[in-house]
C-alpha cells in the first residue's frame, strides 16, 4: 500500500482494520472504491471515517482531526451498479466507526498497531438526531456522543447499537 501515514492510505487501512475487527474482511478480499458504504456486517451497513494527528508533510503542530459526515444526495451501490438519489439527502450507512490515529509522529509501524488508534462507534440515528445536517465532526463532539472503544471492542459496540 505504500506509505500508510498518507491520508488516503491511512483511511483504506482503517477500513481494513475495522473490517478485521468485525470479522468481515479476509486476507484476499477487495474493497470497492466509492461504494455507498465501506463494510457490510450481517445486514448492517458500516461507514469507516479516519483521521490522524500526523501528516506526511512538515507540520508546526499536530493536525486537528475532524471527519466528514455530510448528508449525501446520491449513493452508488457497487454490487448492483445502481445509483440511488436521495431527496432529502441522507447518511446512507447504519453505523459509523470513527478512527483516529493518535500519535503525533506517525510511522508505518504505529499506523499498523491497533493500540495507536482511538475508535468511536456511533449510529446513523444518533448523528441525525444530535448533529442534523452538520457536515463535519471533531473529536470533542465524538466524545460527547459516544464512549471511545478499543479495536477489540468495535464488534461488541456495533452489536450493542444494532440491538438497541
Amino acid at each position: 500500500m505504500g506509505n500508510l501515514v498518507e491520508n488516503r492510505n491511512r483511511g483504506i487501512f482503517a477500513e481494513w482494520l475495522v473490517g478485521r475487527a468485525l470479522g468481515v474482511i479476509g486476507d484476499g478480499d477487495e474493497r470497492h472504491e466509492w461504494d455507498a458504504y465501506d463494510l457490510l456486517y450481517g445486514e448492517v451497513k458500516v461507514e469507516v471515517k479516519a483521521s490522524g494527528r500526523s501528516q506526511t508533510w512538515p507540520q508546526k503542530q499536530p493536525s486537528k482531526p475532524n471527519f466528514n459526515i455530510a448528508l449525501r444526495r446520491g449513493t452508488w451501490l457497487a454490487e448492483s451498479n445502481e445509483w440511488i438519489e436521495h431527496d432529502p439527502p441522507v447518511r446512507f450507512a447504519d453505523v459509523y466507526v470513527f478512527c483516529l490515529h493518535e500519535p503525533e509522529n506517525a510511522t508505518k509501524e504505529n499506523v499498523r498497531d491497533p493500540a495507536s488508534w482511538k475508535f468511536w462507534v456511533i449510529s446513523k440515528q444518533t448523528l441525525d438526531d444530535k448533529l442534523g445536517d452538520q457536515k463535519r465532526v471533531g473529536v470533542g463532539t465524538l466524545g460527547r456522543l459516544a464512549d471511545q472503544v478499543g479495536w477489540s471492542e468495535i464488534k461488541a459496540e456495533v452489536d450493542r447499537l444494532e440491538l438497541a
